[in-house]
Parts: C-alpha cells; structure tokens; sequence
C-alpha cells in the first residue's frame, strides 16, 4: 500500500530551479572563505580565485556530486532508538536540530527553549 504524498512543484518547475541553480554556480559563483574548501573544488575542476575567494563551480562538477552523494542520511541520536533516517521516502519535518519553542514541565508554560532544555 502506497503512502500519500504531497509536492509543490511539478518535475518541470524543478528542473526549471536546478538549471537556475547551476546557471548562478557557474555564471555568479560564490564566495568561500575555507581555503581547505577552495584546494578541495580548484582540484575537482572548479575555478577559483583566492584573491577573492571566489569559486565558480561547472554543472558537470555540481551534477557529479549529486551523483555520489549518499541516498539516505542516518541522524544518530544519544540513544539509538531515536535514530532516524532522512530519505526520500518519507516526509521529515525539524527544527534544524533545536526547538525554538517548548512547554515548560515544570510549569506548563510554553516559552522559548535555552540550551540546557535541550540537554535535558
């Protein structure tokens, strides 16, 4: 049985943005300040400018690393019972790793969360 699904964009949109997208990598580039990362995309074939630290980056470069970038991202909790793998087959909703809101147990408050609620 086939889960529903939901998309905002048509396969044409979506190619529309990757186009765009390599368009601007090549045509604008981007500015890195990591001279580890400038080496690392000057070596793949990129150009780069380290006056500027300034890298524009081919689409045949940028389609490459799609091509080898992993499928799947295991994130590892603490505990492993709270792993979870991010895929395409499933939606995953997050707050970037942090809760910028809670409700407070002690009080039942909701308040903005501090990192010592996130240790906890």
């Amino acid at each position: 049985m086939s889960k529903p699904g939901i998309s905002f964009l048509s396969r044409d949109e979506i190619e529309d943005i990757h186009n765009a997208t390599l368009a601007v990598l090549k045509n604008t580039g981007v500015k890195i300040v990591s001279k580890e990362a400038l080496d690392i995309l000057k070596e793949a074939g990129a150009n780069v400018d380290y006056d500027r630290n300034h890298v524009s980056i081919p689409g045949r470069l940028v389609e490459e690393a799609l091509r080898r970038a992993p499928k799947t991202i295991k994130f590892c909790a603490r505990d492993p019972k709270y792993d979870f793998t991010l895929d395409k087959k499933e939606p995953h909703f997050t707050t970037s790793g942090f809760a910028s809101c809670i409700t407070d147990w002690e009080s039942g408050e909701r308040r903005l969360s501090t990192s010592e609620d996130l240790a906890r």
